[in-house]
């Protein structure tokens, strides 16, 4: 369950293939457990158990957004991110460049600022061509954004990389009553006690630290390809 995972592995992919992670305001609070009379019984289940009913619950839903805040390598970054089965759509800051990126039907489309292809090791030469100008990524770097994707999110629920523990404790993240489940490498998922079982945070710490929030389940966002998008591979970088 590492915010690694969902956003880090899909732009890392940019940086490595392309040229060649808000506040903790909503950190869950002790609460008293709640009743499974009145919630969804998932206090009364295992963590794996509630981990498969969160993805199942995500899965049902078709959509999701995504917003926070993460740190990588030392860089501090926000998200802002639809997800919608196989597509993506919204915007990523790292290290002060803010990306706007679109992933749909297996291409992969950026905007960035010419510092952020800079920082890429694109050529100064070539940098006016890319600044703030929609970019289709070669084949090999879009295959990075399966990642970054509900489908693949859904995936990382169900195939964690570590051991989640079968305690589940109860809290609240801003005051809806949540259960949380641990993983091994620190990460917390809280999942809704109440209702549908939709995750409503991911906490992960250590080298990939960050907080993530869920909302919008359901909703449907319009998700299409920028127009007249510069071929990346044409620059020969």
């Amino acid at each position: 369950m590492r915010i690694k995972h969902l956003v880090v592995g899909g732009l890392a992919a940019v940086l490595l293939a392309g040229c060649g992670g808000s506040s903790t305001d909503g950190e869950a609070e002790s609460a008293a457990p709640s009743s499974s009379d009145s919630g969804n019984g998932l206090a009364d289940q295992t963590g794996p158990e509630v981990v498969d009913a969160a993805a199942d619950a995500l899965e049902t839903a078709g959509s999701v957004r995504v917003m926070g805040s993460t740190t990588t390598a030392g860089q501090a970054g926000d998200i802002d991110l639809q997800l919608q089965g196989d597509d993506t759509a919204g915007t990523v800051t790292i290290g002060g460049d803010v990306i706007e990126l679109v992933s749909l039907a297996g291409a992969a489309y950026i905007k960035a600022p010419a510092s952020f292809w800079q920082s890429s090791g694109v050529p100064a030469e070539v940098l006016p061509q890319l600044d703030g100008v929609w970019v289709v990524l070669p084949p090999e770097a879009a295959a990075g954004f399966e990642d970054l994707s509900l489908a693949g999110f859904i995936d990382e629920l169900r195939n964690p990389t570590g051991v989640v523990s079968d305690e589940v404790t109860t809290a609240e993240v801003e005051g809806t009553p949540v259960v949380e489940v641990t993983e091994d490498d620190g990460s917390v998922l809280r999942v809704a006690a109440e209702g549908e079982p939709y995750p409503l945070e991911l906490e992960s710490t250590g080298d990939e630290a960050g907080t993530v929030m869920f909302s919008g389940f359901g909703e449907q966002q319009t998700i299409e390809a920028p127009p007249n998008p510069l071929d990346l591979t044409t620059l020969g970088g």
